[in-house]
């Protein structure tokens, strides 16, 4: 039996590895969720100032580094600092390969001791930056369909930055804030970027589960025949694809799903690929999912090598159906190893309005008081109110 160094390594291991289900309001299906956007930038007590404007007359010093000046051509954030200023320095060289058509930059700064400190820079493509960062930054907060709306005209746009924020902002949207403008959106856009075989996986994955819900039968075809054409892209967009999928075509969706995680044959990355499915439609529509999720949880519990990772997302949803499946494979063959019996540990402890969890529990303390000791203080930060 591990002793509790073993366990507890094992513990962080698996926390690091991502392997157990991360509670986050974002989107399930997207990643990169960390990144500020630039409204999280601009609402952030650092971003005094924000302007924007071309690079001239760059500067090396003497004992290394140097200065570089911005002509201001657009204040998007002004402060008493700037009165009076069309130019400002910025403590760092950049480089100017041409002075006929110099660089342009948004920057984000503060002021340090009167002086600019300069934290973030955005280099400008063409006019849409400055004006998309100007509109993003006028947007109620609390509008958050409105918002998604806004955001999703400017996807594909073609300066890179703009694009890679308003997708960031999708990412941070909850499930059923996906869920809702979904049906809003216009399906020949998200159909164009499905098929352009230049969109990245992550796109791909978040397009697909949009389309499925303001799509057409034509679009279930297109996504059914992506999700079985083998292909590395799709498998990168397993999840999204099938969760549009579902949206087009329910019981095809849902059989699709449960029978690949009872049978086990694919590759470990779809099925997981299938939890993400799972955790989005809880997430977004959890009375109309229930059903179909039970049933897809108990293929997966019943198939063995992720009911770990079943069992930590039914315990942190307080869905208590397979209590009875779940705390019988405790010490049954092909559920010995120490991370399934610490899943379903905890599941048992989170369990505490049933009596079949409550005498699991009383009787195999008896046996490993040290490890339900640890796994109890795992637990209390879940019991703990938040400061």
């Amino acid at each position: 039996m591990p002793c509790r160094k073993s366990r507890a390594a094992l513990a962080i291991a698996v926390a690091l590895l991502g392997v157990l289900p991360c509670p986050a309001p974002s989107c399930s299906l997207c990643s990169n969720r960390l990144a500020p956007t630039f409204r999280e930038e601009a609402a952030q007590s650092g971003a005094r100032i924000i302007l924007a404007g071309t690079l001239e007359n760059a500067r090396v010093a003497v004992a290394g580094g140097g200065t570089t000046d911005l002509r201001i051509t657009d204040v998007l954030r002004k402060d008493d600092w700037l009165a009076g200023k069309s130019v400002v320095e910025l403590p760092r060289y950049l480089a100017i390969s041409d002075t006929k058509n110099p660089p342009r930059f948004i920057v984000f700064c503060d002021v340090f001791k009167d002086r600019l400190d300069p934290y973030r820079g955005v280099p400008i493509k063409n006019a849409t930056t400055v004006e998309y960062l100007k509109k993003a930054m006028a947007l109620d907060p609390k509008d958050r369909l409105r918002n998604l709306l806004f955001f999703f005209d400017y996807l594909e746009n073609a300066d890179p930055e703009v694009a890679r924020d308003a997708f960031l902002e999708f990412a941070k949207a909850s499930d059923a804030e996906i869920s809702q403008v979904a049906a809003k959106l216009a399906p020949e856009k998200l159909r164009e970027w499905i098929k352009n075989p230049q969109t990245p996986s992550d796109r791909l994955s978040l397009y697909a589960l949009l389309l499925g819900a303001c799509g057409g039968p034509a679009d279930a075809d297109l996504l059914a025949a992506m999700l079985s054409d083998g292909s590395a892209r799709s498998a990168e967009s397993f999840d999204g694809l099938l969760g549009g999928y579902m949206r087009l075509k329910p019981r095809e969706g849902w059989d699709l799903a449960t029978s690949t995680l009872r049978e086990g044959k694919r590759k470990q990355d779809i099925r997981i690929a299938i939890m993400r499915t799972l955790r989005f439609y809880h997430n977004s529509q959890p009375d109309a999912s229930r059903p179909n999720v039970i049933q897809a949880m108990t293929a997966v519990v019943q198939q063995g090598e992720l009911a770990d990772v079943a069992m930590e997302d039914l315990r942190q949803w307080k869905m208590w159906d397979l209590t009875p499946a779940i705390l019988a494979l405790y010490g049954r063959k092909g559920f010995e190893s120490p991370i399934m019996q610490r899943a379903i540990v905890r599941y048992a402890l989170t369990c505490t309005g049933r009596d079949d969890a409550k005498r699991f529990v009383a009787e195999q303390r008896k046996r490993d008081p040290e490890l339900f000791q640890e796994i109890e203080e795992w637990l209390k930060p879940e019991s703990s109110p938040s400061k």
